[in-house]
């Protein structure tokens, strides 16, 4: 089976405007991401940085936390998504008690994400 495989030339003078319009087609389906994001259940705090908010500074893409998360279907949603973005994504998952801790002692990684722009897609601790 053959593949078309396109380009772009990221010195094109309107590459800026082109890469926040496709970004802001593929993966602004919020939407469809949040019922995906419930379906895995256990989810109570999911938050967009990186590519959905278009970016290049944040330390992750995605960061969940919740408990009882399936792996299998953590797996399946994370491949769905690449998939729908068309781009390898830099996530974190992590259990409420390890966030909470995280957070208690101001770690870095965390805070980096909370304190940079980002947007709250799920937010059941109110952070």
């Amino acid at each position: 089976m053959k593949k078309q495989i396109y380009f772009v030339n990221k010195d094109f003078q309107f590459f800026p405007e082109l890469r926040l319009l496709a970004l802001k087609a593929a993966p602004a389906n919020r939407s469809h991401l949040l019922r995906r994001l419930n379906s895995l259940g256990g989810v109570k705090l999911a938050i967009l940085a990186g590519i959905f908010i278009n970016s290049e500074n944040s330390r992750a893409d995605l960061l969940l936390v919740g408990d009882k998360l399936k792996k299998a279907r953590l797996n399946n949603f994370f491949s769905w998504l690449e998939s729908e973005i068309g781009k390898e994504l830099n996530y974190v998952v992590m259990p409420t008690e390890e966030f909470k801790y995280r957070m208690d002692m101001y770690d870095r990684f965390v805070r980096d994400i909370l304190e940079y722009p980002h947007k709250k897609l799920i937010n059941k601790m109110h952070i």
